[in-house]
C-alpha cells in the first residue's frame, strides 16, 4: 500500500492560540481513521489542514505525496463531509441535486453537469442506499437521510479519501451503528482511504482500522483498542472517564469505568 497520508512536527497556531501541538503521523492507502477527542482539541483543524484549507504554523503535511493545497484544484482527491453543512433547509433541492454538487469541480467551470455526471451522481446514491430517494426534497429528509445524501455527493466525484468531521451528529444510536457498519462497506468496495472525526470514542473503535486520540497533542495512533488505556482516556478527557464499548464479541453493551 502507498501512504495516504504523512505529517511530521506539525504545529498549528490560529489568532495566538496553539490549536495542534507536533503532531506526527502516517496513515497508509485503504485504512479507515477514527479522530476522536474533546471539543477544542483541534480534531476539525486537523483535518482541515490535511484539505489544504488551514496552513501549518510548522511542520509538514503530504497528502499522496503531494502538498494538500495543490489538490485543492485538478484531480478530486478528498470528498468531504463538514460537520456544518451549508446547505438552505428552504433551497428546492431533491437529493438528486444534491448528489449532483459533488460533480461539479468534474463537470468544470462554468459547465453544467451532463449525462455522464448524473450517472455518477445516481450511482453514489445507490451505493449509499439512497437511490429511491433521488426525487425526494432535501429539507423534508430524516437527519440519517440528509447523511447519507450528503455522503452520496462527496462519492460523487470518485475521491480517493473521504474526510468525515462528526458525520452521526443528529442520528439515533441504532442509526448511527447502521451508518458505521455502512461506510465499513464503503472502505472494502470503494478501496477509500476513510478520516472520520467522532466524539464517540466507545462506538468507533469497533469499526475502524487505527484510531487517533487528539488534544492538541496526539496521544495515541494505533489500534483502536489500544485507545481504552486509562492513561490515554485521562490525557483526552480527564479522570473519571465512562466510556460505552460497543463490541462485536458480545451483544450487550458494557460499561468501562477508568
Amino acid at each position: 500500500m502507498s501512504r495516504a497520508v504523512a505529517i511530521e512536527d506539525l504545529s498549528v497556531v490560529i489568532k495566538g492560540k496553539e490549536v495542534l501541538r507536533k503532531i506526527h503521523f502516517s496513515l497508509e492507502e485503504g485504512v479507515f481513521l477514527g479522530i476522536v477527542g474533546p471539543n477544542g482539541g483541534g480534531k476539525t483543524t486537523l483535518i482541515r489542514t490535511i484539505l489544504g484549507l488551514v496552513r501549518a504554523t510548522s511542520g509538514s503535511v503530504s497528502v499522496f505525496g503531494r502538498n494538500p493545497e495543490s489538490l485543492l484544484t485538478g484531480d478530486n482527491v478528498f470528498g468531504y463531509l463538514p460537520q456544518h453543512q451549508n446547505i438552505d433547509p428552504n433551497f428546492p433541492a431533491t437529493a438528486l441535486d444534491i448528489a449532483l454538487m459533488g460533480r461539479y469541480r468534474a463537470a468544470g467551470l462554468l459547465r453544467w453537469p451532463g449525462k455522464q455526471d448524473r450517472e455518477k451522481a445516481l450511482q453514489a446514491l445507490s451505493v449509499m442506499g439512497a437511490e429511491d430517494l433521488k426525487d425526494a426534497q432535501y429539507s423534508q429528509l430524516s437527519g440519517g437521510q440528509q447523511q447519507r445524501i450528503s455522503i452520496a455527493r462527496a462519492l460523487a466525484g470518485d475521491p480517493r479519501m473521504l474526510i468525515l468531521d462528526e458525520p452521526s451528529t443528529g442520528i439515533d444510536v441504532v442509526g448511527q451503528e447502521d451508518f458505521y457498519h455502512l461506510l465499513k462497506g464503503l472502505q472494502k468496495k470503494m478501496n477509500l482511504t476513510i478520516l472520520m472525526v467522532s466524539h464517540d470514542i466507545g462506538t468507533v473503535t469497533t469499526y475502524v482500522d487505527e484510531i487517533a486520540c487528539l488534544n492538541i497533542n496526539l496521544y495515541y495512533h494505533g489500534n483502536p483498542l489500544g485507545a481504552l488505556n486509562e492513561k490515554v482516556l485521562t490525557s483526552l478527557y480527564g479522570k473519571n472517564v465512562d466510556v460505552l464499548m460497543h463490541t462485536d464479541v458480545c451483544d450487550k453493551c458494557e460499561r468501562l469505568r477508568k
